[in-house]
């Protein structure tokens, strides 16, 4: 009777030990077998701080996802500081180089020039795209791989000369700076394509009669503000240059009052507000016509053609609507043209440029620039 209750432990203990070597297989099969991309991955913590400067770890303001700033000022940029390098375009035989326009500021650009046509020797003269690259005035840049294959591909399917200008950022420089920089580097292009000009590329191949300014989201605000500009500004633009169309892409408009369709969560509002304050210092409201263009005197913009462009789910959406209306109200004699793409959201066609809608859009800023 002993030995026969002796076997059974036995037997249960034999089986309690293979089915825990049997978990432990499922286990192993479990970190080894599945593939890594199914794990989410821990996001990327803040960059080690000055252990002599506690102020170099406390949080300032936090502009997630774009950056981040510390109490000492230390600005930590969550996205857009990848950079690439100029050169030939194997995809489109577009070629791009950078220039500098001053050198104390540091303030550049990369242009890029379209190859000849399929059986053509000459270039002929083509229209001058002055681009200016989104980015909430915070991240990104005119040589970051985004834009840099986004003006490759514009370049090549509108047949322009563009020069995608690299402002200065908030904030360690905040607004005026990258409006500033983006008017000296318009007025730049302006001189550089007339007879005179020592920039080749825009001297011999650009047809300054066409000139286009162009940009996405804060750079489409840019954009906007530079052809106000050249509309209220003694002299205008230098050498009595005229903007031919403005191009718009998901503009980067506020204020303080909610437009039709816009959202009336005081959370969001409140959010907009307060990072508007922290790229320009506070030193503009949200009312400035500066980022609320429904109070600029919209008749003075400087231009014979507008477009813009919006994204069904862009908080942005709706004041890039009343904008354009504004506009046709205003008084102004130019001519307004609007896309807009439903179900995606803000400056969906950077990130997915081959997506079928993305290509639709192409297909319409292309075609703007390239109408006579």
């Amino acid at each position: 009777m002993v030995a026969k209750s002796r076997r059974q432990v036995a037997k249960l203990a034999l089986l309690a030990l293979a089915l825990l070597l049997l978990l432990l297989a499922a286990t192993l099969l479990c970190v080894f077998l599945i593939p890594r991309h199914h794990r989410k991955p821990l996001p990327p913590g803040p960059p080690p701080g000055n252990a002599s400067n506690p102020d170099d770890s406390i949080v300032a303001f936090d502009f997630s996802p774009y950056l981040i700033m510390y109490k000492s000022g230390r600005v930590h940029r969550l996205d857009g500081t990848a950079r690439c390098a100029a050169g030939v375009d194997g995809d489109t035989g577009v070629a791009s180089k950078d220039v500098v326009i001053d050198a104390g500021t540091g303030l550049a650009a990369r242009m890029y020039l379209p190859p000849a046509p399929k059986g053509k020797k000459d270039l002929g003269r083509l229209p001058v795209l002055v681009f200016y690259h989104g980015g909430a005035f915070v991240i990104e840049s005119a040589f970051t791989p985004l834009y840099h294959a986004y003006l490759n591909a514009v370049a090549v399917k509108a047949r322009v000369v563009a020069v995608s200008v690299e402002y200065r950022l908030a904030p360690e420089h905040r607004l005026p700076a990258a409006y500033d920089d983006s008017w000296q580097a318009l007025n730049w292009v302006a001189r550089n394509a007339g007879s005179g000009g020592a920039e080749p590329w825009l001297r011999d191949r650009g047809n300054l009669s066409r000139l286009f300014v162009a940009g996405d989201s804060a750079g489409a605000n840019i954009a906007h503000n530079m052809a106000m500009r050249a509309g209220t500004e003694e002299g205008g633009l230098d050498g009595g240059a005229a903007i031919a169309g403005l191009l718009l892409l998901d503009p980067y408009f506020w204020g303080k009052k909610p437009v039709a369709g816009e959202t009336t969560d005081q959370a969001t509002r409140r959010q907009y507000e307060a990072t508007w304050s922290f790229i320009c210092g506070g030193r503009y409201g949200i009312d400035d016509p500066l980022v609320n263009p429904l109070s600029a005197e919209l008749r003075r913009l400087a231009c014979s053609r507008v477009a813009v462009t919006s994204s069904g789910l862009d908080d942005f959406r709706p004041r890039g609507l009343a904008y354009a209306a504004a506009l046709r109200d205003s008084g102004w004699g130019g001519e307004v043209e609007q896309y807009e793409t439903p179900g995606e959201r803000h400056v969906y066609f950077l990130d997915r440029p081959k997506d079928p809608n993305s290509v639709k859009e192409l297909a319409f800023v292309t075609g703007f620039l390239s109408r006579e």
